[in-house]
């Protein structure tokens, strides 16, 4: 099964300091979830402001462990700016997938 997730840039950071990449993914197993519960609500109430500090909130956390919805999380982030009309359900949809996938898979690999 291939991972959701890829620490490459983590262990890049850290210097492959394995107590600081175990100590990244505990705080991905536990921030992540309540984020997106936040994330989660902020768009289904239309919260544009929170939706965009959400995003923006994950946004370097996505990045950093290499995950693909890092586009759906940009779009997010800018859409919670902006005064667009545009449906970010699929997005939000997207990020919440993926993100739920690599808790899933990082609680089953540390």
């Amino acid at each position: 099964m291939s991972k959701a997730y890829d620490l490459s840039k983590v262990r890049e950071l850290s210097d492959d300091d394995a107590d600081f990449i175990k100590a990244m993914v505990e705080t991905f197993i536990e921030e992540i979830p309540m984020d997106l519960e936040q994330l989660a609500m902020a768009v289904v109430n239309d919260d544009r402001g929170l939706v965009h500090e959400y995003a923006h909130k994950i946004k370097p956390t996505v990045d950093m462990f290499g995950l693909s919805c890092l586009y759906d999380v940009l779009v997010l982030e800018a859409w919670g700016k902006s005064e667009d009309e545009m449906e970010i359900n699929e997005h939000f949809m997207r990020v919440q997938e993926e993100l739920q996938k690599a808790v899933d898979q990082l609680k089953e690999d540390f």
